[in-house]
């Protein structure tokens, strides 16, 4: 059965996602502390924070012990002791084996937060987004779910208006971090996949398509995103959820938890045999989330189960009857459904 955090455990979550949620731009940057320079015998203040990069940003706020000067050190200690009192919180999270995402991967979001991805059209899927489901409906973390790649999907239509000179490389580069064009195989397809160069976060922009994985233009970001099957299911009627990193809570836009398990059902359909592993990946993932849902949630099952596409039932059906077998220690409620899924299917 679903293991869950306790309720202090989940108060607290629930208090960080709800200030985290009133957040109109997420400084990439550590919190930052107030220095003084003295230069030809006047003294100045400044204000040093570090970047993703790593390297130290120094803001002058003028002549020390100016009514201007003092004001705006006073709001940038103000801002440094909020980003702290969150950062305080999100390591008891952490610690508490919350999900979270690691440093690089955070500022990323963040940095498509800042943007207005999520405000926009855009949904996050894949491993992170699972991580962010779980901690939504306060279930323990299972071992090892992670993966450094960040998938942002839509319907079709991420409507950000960047002006004409920037592109989603652009947005993704805010962050400080360098990332680049990954090349297609094919070297006249275009690139829809962007990476780190020496790490291993990658991120994939994603739309629904068929199982030929076609390529399409999204003309607002000036990029392309691979078509997956079965995909417009996933990204219909998302929900906001939240992101834990470091020392960030980013706002994002998730996948309703339910289609997010039947859709893992039907991913571990379209693996090629030479990943299996990975397919069983996505039962485990489907059936953690069917438990949960099963004591919390049983409705949003039922409803998700009904609002399948018809031609994706019998993948359902085959993956949920796997999937029995993977999770042997399931709730009789989840064992039902699936056992459901697959006999109806």
């Amino acid at each position: 059965m679903a293991s869950f955090h306790n309720d202090a455990l989940q108060t607290l979550y629930s208090s960080v996602t709800e200030r985290a949620g009133a957040q109109g731009h997420i400084p990439l940057h550590s919190p930052g502390s107030a220095a003084q320079k003295t230069v030809d015998g006047k003294t100045y203040t400044y204000w040093r924070v570090y970047l993703a990069s790593g390297k130290h940003k120094e803001t002058s706020l003028g002549r020390a012990g100016e009514p201007a000067t003092e004001a705006a050190l006073e709001a940038k200690l103000l801002e440094s002791a909020e980003m702290r009192a969150l950062a305080a919180e999100v390591q008891i999270l952490r610690k508490a084996t919350f999900a979270a995402a690691d440093n690089s991967s955070a500022l990323t979001l963040a940095t498509l937060f800042n943007a207005g991805i999520f405000s926009h059209g855009g949904v996050l899927a894949g491993s992170d987004a699972f991580g962010a489901l779980l901690n939504s409906l306060g279930v323990r973390l299972p071992a090892n779910y992670r993966t450094e790649d960040i998938d942002i999907g839509s319907t079709g239509s991420i409507s950000v208006a960047i002006p004409e000179e920037r592109s989603f490389l652009d947005i993704l580069r805010d962050s400080g971090i360098p990332f680049l064009e990954m090349p297609e195989l094919h070297s006249r397809k275009p690139s829809t996949s962007f990476k780190v160069r020496g790490q291993h976060l990658k991120v994939d922009l994603l739309v629904p398509g068929t199982e030929a994985y076609e390529t399409k233009a999204l003309p607002h970001l000036r990029a392309h995103a691979t078509g997956l099957p079965y995909f417009r299911y996933l990204v219909t009627n998302p929900t906001q959820g939240f992101i834990l990193g470091k020392e960030h809570v980013v706002p994002v836009m998730l996948p309703d938890p339910a289609r997010f398990a039947l859709h893992k059902l039907v991913v571990s359909t379209l693996r090629d045999p030479s990943r299996a592993l990975k397919a069983d990946k996505d039962r485990r993932q489907a059936a953690v989330l069917i438990d949960a849902l099963a004591e919390k949630f049983p409705d949003w099952l039922t409803t998700a189960a009904e609002e399948l596409e018809e031609n994706a039932r019998p993948r359902v059906g085959t993956a949920a009857t796997q999937a029995l077998s993977l999770a042997p220690g399931l709730s009789e409620r989840a064992r039902d459904f699936l056992a459901d899924l697959g006999a109806h299917a």
